[in-house]
């Protein structure tokens, strides 16, 4: 898992915008991989995100989601690549503040973690999907991708945790316009993100980085990217959260689960 991450994560974006017939340039490959954000940037709205994002939301009609949309002033915290030990420490800092989150887990991790799966459900959260194995399915076969990485979490969400979710986050953000649809004709919806600390990467995900990142660029209706799996920074990582979490409330936001977006 480590390897996975640490190894794809820079070329895996960097697929994306080189395959992408809306990703304009070099621009975007360097907002995500770095959080450089030049002047023209900072006028944009989301300028931690590729710019496709936003095209295949708008081209979706409703099956993916990036921000919520209705302008009120909520955020929702979601972490992908669990269930791992990091989220019994995650869901302690977010039940102690009184605070909703969503884990887009994935489902090779589900049964041997059914006491974290219980404890999430126990106190509201959204559990949903995040692949069976995290494999990059960017160029696979919309049919593989359901049945080997989606449909197969599906089943062992109801299985493990009796839990029929119908969001899906694909690894690394991965995903084409016509996977969507075809996820969207199964009525999953997919979900991205609008806004990201990049706890993933170890030269910027400090305990200051992860908090500037949350505090200059929350938006209503932010939908964060964040990981309950250990890049080795975990005790900076649970610290930046609270302090985001506090920041958030003291900003007048509200925390909700993705579902409760709009």
């Amino acid at each position: 898992m480590i390897i996975l991450k640490r190894t794809l994560i820079i070329p895996s974006i960097i697929l994306f915008c080189v395959f992408s017939i809306s990703c304009k340039g070099t621009k975007d490959k360097i907002i995500i991989a770095t959080n450089t954000v030049t002047s023209q940037q900072k006028l944009d709205s989301l300028p931690l995100i590729p710019k496709y994002f936003l095209e295949q939301e708008a081209l979706s009609k409703g099956n993916c989601l990036v921000r919520g949309k209705n302008g009120n002033k909520v955020v929702a915290l979601t972490f992908d690549d669990g269930p791992t030990n990091l989220s019994n420490r995650i869901l302690d800092v977010l039940n102690k503040n009184g605070v909703k989150a969503t884990f887009f887990w994935l489902g090779k991790n589900l049964a041997d973690n059914k006491q974290i799966i219980e404890k999430a459900k126990k106190n509201g959260h959204q559990i949903a999907n995040h692949s069976w194995d995290h494999t990059n399915g960017y160029n696979l076969d919309e049919n593989v991708i359901w049945e080997q990485q989606v449909s197969r979490t599906i089943e062992e969400l109801k299985t493990v945790a009796g839990i029929q979710s119908k969001y899906y986050r694909p690894p690394f953000g991965g995903i084409t316009q016509k996977q969507i649809d075809f996820l969207g004709s199964k009525d999953i919806t997919t979900v991205l993100w609008s806004l990201t600390t990049m706890d993933w990467d170890n030269t910027q995900n400090n305990r200051i980085d992860l908090e500037n990142k949350f505090k200059e660029y929350l938006h209503p209706g932010a939908i964060v990217l964040m990981h309950d799996y250990d890049f080795g920074k975990s005790v900076e990582m649970l610290d930046s959260l609270e302090k985001m979490i506090l920041y958030g409330k003291s900003q007048g936001f509200s925390f909700v689960t993705v579902e409760k977006m709009n």
